[in-house]
């Protein structure tokens, strides 16, 4: 048997435990969240987006198989320049228009769910080819809900939010190029508001778990966010 057929196990980005890339496909065992997750890869196909795997099936082992996508998948957050914040914007702009039209209806729009959120939108678990982010990966989380919801979590983590490397006003300058870049909604308060949602959120689920380091790096990030957004925040609603 070669090592092709026995397969390599990836270790890129934050990959869960048991994936596995066999020539061109990946293998990866089911998740709670599989069903859905499915659903939304097929119809991402026929919307004919590119930017994630396809599924493909299932093995004599029960693990779930993807289409790989060739690229390098960050292991960490870091600094990302003007450039990539708007790719990054706009792949993630064209992955909620292409779930749209799953929840076009009156009881999802009275319900706040406009998109299929991917919920871990952060560089982790995008693909780069030539230092830019083409498409993403690992949508275990996925779930109906609203595009500032996964804004939220996008920009804290690709801006790399409450990092004592910003100073306040550049990255206010580089959340609205993010936004800017995605394009005509939502409001930039909304997805600050998110954001700290998301931040207590994983606050929470830290101390759920006994992860002070979490805890604490979530809770800082709020904190800057409060201290740093919510007043510019105030001035532009009142432009």
């Amino acid at each position: 048997m070669t090592l092709s057929e026995i397969g390599v196990p990836l270790t890129g980005g934050r990959t869960q435990l048991g994936v596995t890339r066999i020539g061109d496909s990946v293998h990866r065992p089911p998740t709670p969240n599989s069903e859905f997750v499915r659903s939304v890869l097929r119809h991402l196909q026929v919307a004919g987006f590119d930017g994630a795997p396809r599924y493909l099936g299932g093995d004599e082992a029960g693990r779930e198989i993807f289409s790989y996508l060739p690229g390098t998948v960050p292991d960490e957050l870091g600094h990302h320049d003007d450039t990539v914040l708007q790719q990054v914007a706009r792949l993630i702009r064209r992955y909620h228009d292409a779930t749209s039209s799953l929840f076009a209806t009156p009881a999802a729009q009275k319900a706040g769910i406009d998109v299929a959120c991917h919920n871990d939108l952060s560089p982790c678990n995008a693909v780069f080819r030539d230092g830019q982010p083409v498409a993403l990966i690992d949508f275990d989380a996925a779930a109906p809900g609203s595009r500032a919801f996964d804004l939220g979590y996008a920009a804290w983590l690709w801006l790399d939010v409450g990092s004592a490397a910003y100073p306040a006003a550049e990255q206010w300058r580089r959340l609205r190029l993010f936004l800017d870049a995605y394009g005509s909604y939502p409001e930039v308060g909304d997805v600050v508001e998110a954001m700290m949602l998301r931040q207590s959120i994983l606050i929470a689920g830290a101390v759920r778990i006994g992860n002070t380091a979490m805890r604490d790096w979530a809770a800082d990030c709020r904190n800057w966010v409060q201290h740093n957004f919510a007043p510019r925040m105030a001035s532009a609603s009142s432009v």
